[in-house]
C-alpha cells in the first residue's frame, strides 16, 4: 500500500476526532480508544487457525482449534473474524498457513464485535519478539 504500519494518514486522524470533539484527556480509556483508532490500519484477508485453551480445575488444560480471518493488522494489534464465541481477555495461539512460515503468535482478546453473524475480535499481540515482528511484516509486505 506504499505506508508504513502505524504512520497515521490525514484522513485517519480527522476521522477519530471530529471537529467539534472534545477533549478527553480527563478519561483514560477515552484517549486511549482515539490514540488507538489513528493508527493505520492495512486491510487483509488472510486465513488461520487459533487454538483456544481452556483450565478444567484439576491441573489440565483442554484445547481446541478455531477457523479464523485476519481482518487487518495495525502497528497495535490486529483484528480477526471468527463464526466461533470467545471471551474478551482470552488468550488465543494465532496459527498463520504453513506457507507463511510464520511461528505462532500469542494474542490477547481486548474487544468483541458482532457483524453479520460472525465475531470480529480486537486482538493486541502479547509478547511479540522483534525477530517475530519483522517475519510479520515481511509476510504482510509480500502479499500486498
Amino acid at each position: 500500500m506504499g505506508r508504513k504500519i502505524g504512520d497515521p494518514s490525514a484522513a485517519a486522524l480527522e476521522a477519530a476526532v471530529p471537529p467539534n470533539a472534545t477533549d478527553v484527556a480527563g478519561d483514560p480509556e477515552q484517549a486511549e480508544n482515539a490514540e488507538r483508532r489513528r493508527k493505520t490500519r492495512v486491510p487483509l484477508d488472510i486465513p488461520l487457525m487459533m487454538s483456544i485453551y481452556q483450565w478444567e480445575g484439576d491441573g489440565g488444560f483442554r484445547g481446541q482449534s478455531v477457523h479464523g480471518r485476519l481482518l487487518d493488522l495495525s502497528e497495535d494489534g490486529l483484528l480477526i473474524e471468527s463464526e466461533f464465541p470467545l471471551e474478551k481477555d482470552m488468550f488465543i495461539v494465532i496459527h498463520f498457513q504453513q506457507e507463511s512460515q510464520l511461528p505462532p503468535m500469542t494474542a490477547r482478546i481486548i474487544r468483541i464485535d458482532r457483524s453479520k453473524g460472525a465475531f470480529q475480535y480486537g486482538c493486541l499481540l502479547s509478547g511479540l519478539p522483534l525477530y517475530q515482528r519483522l517475519q510479520l511484516q515481511e509476510y504482510i509486505a509480500g502479499r500486498n
